[in-house]
């Protein structure tokens, strides 16, 4: 039987300006341009895990969080299925703190993105988010070790 390891991703959009939130995360196996998010906890309920990680990462209280698609993948080196849940919300307190651990945090048009150093697959994950007729993106690891990805 595979293991699991479940995170989660959410784009802040400011009803105001249009603006979304991005994170221009330092962590070396996953670096660029995202939006924030983090691990599930043991215990914690997926939605509650997405508000705390924004709350840790940004400083915002999040609210109204909306489910909006699943990027996963499946490692056969490691037997293992790692699920990034994709949520956005307009709703939200606070101010933003700009330089957080895991990498600085600002508001940007969302036009802007596609010219950005992003993060390895978050086209992909952007794509699956702002298209209600998309739900997943899968990417498989077949028996010769090569990737393939596949937007459902």
């Amino acid at each position: 039987m595979e293991t699991a390891e479940l995170t989660n991703m959410c784009m802040i959009r400011d009803p105001h300006s249009g603006k979304v939130l991005v994170q221009d995360r330092v962590h070396p196996s996953w670096p660029g341009i995202a939006f924030p998010g983090g691990h599930v906890e043991p215990g914690e309920s997926i939605v509650d895990s997405v508000i705390r990680e924004i709350k840790e990462e940004t400083n915002l209280e999040i609210s109204q969080v909306r489910f909006c698609g699943l990027k996963d993948w499946y490692s056969r080196e490691q037997n293992k299925r790692y699920f990034v849940f994709l949520f956005t919300t307009s709703v939200f307190e606070g101010d933003v703190i700009e330089d957080g651990e895991e990498g600085r945090v600002f508001w940007v048009d969302p036009k802007e993105i596609p010219s950005m150093k992003i993060a390895p697959q978050f086209d992909q994950m952007l794509r699956v988010m702002e298209d209600d007729s998309l739900n997943e993106h899968f990417i498989v690891q077949d028996s010769a070790g090569e990737w393939k990805h596949t937007i459902l």
